[in-house]
């Protein structure tokens, strides 16, 4: 029944439409509602792959399998609705949402003050010897514990742990490091 209506269709006859709505209607249905989409979504969709085949009909002769193609048009209807619903939803998160909280402005200025406090400690570590400086990067950087530090340089864990301790240490009390949250976040390192 599928290809004849199609066929009369394709020709211009307008009940040949109806019938092919009325036959696929609950396959399409079926289809949209196994692959995750709500019932008023598939509903939809199934309206616009017909009003499309409708209004381009003359474009389609070359279609023979008329329901594979109903398929693939009613996949295609309900991934762009997805992907519709998808960018307005990250549209209104991100872009009202989270520019109201985080002007430009104020990013500006928290990038600014972050290159600040990276400078600062970068400062802080020349102080450091060379192997302190490596232990420090290697623990806080590259998040290796004491027992991975000590079988890389070739030292005891407990060393490790009290070479950290006096980097740290050394680091705080540095005339050079002046900024006083630095201070608080190298207390907890």
């Amino acid at each position: 029944m599928g290809a004849d209506s199609w066929q009369k269709f394709l020709q211009g006859n307008e009940d040949a439409f109806s019938e092919l709505y009325r036959f696929y209607f609950k396959e399409l249905f079926a289809y949209g509602l196994k692959i995750g989409f709500d019932e008023e979504v598939c509903k939809d969709a199934i309206q616009d792959v017909f009003y499309k085949i409708y209004i381009s009909r003359k474009q389609l002769t070359h279609i023979r399998n008329i329901e594979f193609y109903l398929l693939h048009c009613m996949k295609n209807r309900l991934f762009d609705i997805h992907n519709v619903e998808t960018q307005i939803n990250y549209i209104n998160y991100n872009d009202i949402i989270l520019e109201s909280e985080n002007s430009v402005v104020e990013r500006i200025i928290e990038k600014e003050t972050e290159l600040q406090w990276k400078d600062e400690i970068k400062r802080s570590l020349r102080v450091l010897p060379p192997k302190q400086r490596k232990i420090i990067y290697y623990h806080y950087q590259l998040n290796l514990s004491f027992n991975e530090i000590a079988a890389l340089l070739d030292m005891n864990p407990e060393a490790v742990k009290k070479s950290t301790y006096r980097a740290l240490q050394k680091m705080r009390e540095n005339q050079q490091l002046k900024n006083p949250f630095l201070t608080f976040l190298l207390a907890f390192l």
